[in-house]
C-alpha cells in the first residue's frame, strides 16, 4: 500500500514539474530576436505576391487564345478535382452556363449526384484532341467509381466522353458534352 502510495505521489509531482516548465517563458541566448512589425508585413506581402503570382500562371493556362493539350489536361483535371473533392463548386467552374443548352438541369443532375454519394475516384485518359470552329473538342475515356452513402458497393463506369470546350472570359471552359448521363 505504502508503495502505491509513493507511486502516486512521484507520478503527480512528475506531471506538475512538465506543467510547470511547459509554462514558463522559453528564454534563450541563441534564439533569434522577433522580427519587426515592418519585416513582418514585407514576409506577409512577398508571400502573398508569391500566391497571386502562382494562380495568374494557372490561369494563363486556361485564358490563352490557341486550344491545346495544356488546357484540355487543366480542363479536365477541375472535373476530377471537383469530383475527387466532393465539390460541386469546383466541378461546375470547369463547365460555361452562359453558353452551356441545359446548364440549370446538369447542375441539379450534379446536386443529385453529390447527394446520392459520398465520393468519386476518377482517372481520365485524354484519346483525341482538335479544334472546330474556334472550339476545342476532347474525346476522353473517363472512368469513374462512385461510392455510395448508403454503404453499399462501389459504383463503376467507364465511357469515352466527348467535351467541347470554349474560350470566354473566364478561360477555356466546356459547352457541351457526351453522352449527357455519364455525370448522373
Amino acid at each position: 500500500m505504502r508503495k502505491l502510495s509513493l507511486r502516486i505521489l512521484i507520478i503527480v509531482l512528475g506531471l506538475a514539474l512538465v506543467s510547470f516548465a511547459q509554462d514558463a517563458p522559453q528564454s534563450s541566448p541563441s534564439a533569434p530576436p522577433d522580427k519587426s512589425d515592418k519585416d513582418k508585413e514585407k514576409e506577409k506581402k512577398e508571400k502573398k505576391d508569391k500566391k497571386d503570382k502562382k494562380k495568374k500562371e494557372q490561369n494563363d493556362e486556361l485564358n490563352t487564345e490557341v486550344f491545346s493539350s495544356a488546357v484540355a489536361n487543366d480542363v479536365l483535371g477541375l472535373i476530377r478535382d471537383g469530383l475527387e473533392g466532393h465539390s460541386q463548386r469546383l466541378l461546375l467552374s470547369a463547365f460555361d452556363g452562359d453558353k452551356m443548352d441545359g446548364y440549370l438541369s446538369f447542375e441539379d443532375q450534379i446536386q443529385a449526384m453529390f447527394d446520392r454519394y459520398e465520393g468519386f475516384r476518377v482517372h481520365y485518359r485524354i484519346l483525341q484532341q482538335s479544334v472546330e470552329n474556334n472550339k476545342g473538342i476532347v474525346l476522353a475515356l473517363f472512368e469513374m467509381e462512385e461510392l455510395p452513402k448508403n454503404g453499399g458497393p462501389p459504383q463503376r463506369k467507364a465511357q469515352q466522353v466527348r467535351f467541347e470546350l470554349e474560350r470566354g472570359r473566364k478561360g477555356w471552359r466546356v459547352v457541351d458534352y457526351g453522352p449527357r448521363g455519364f455525370f448522373s
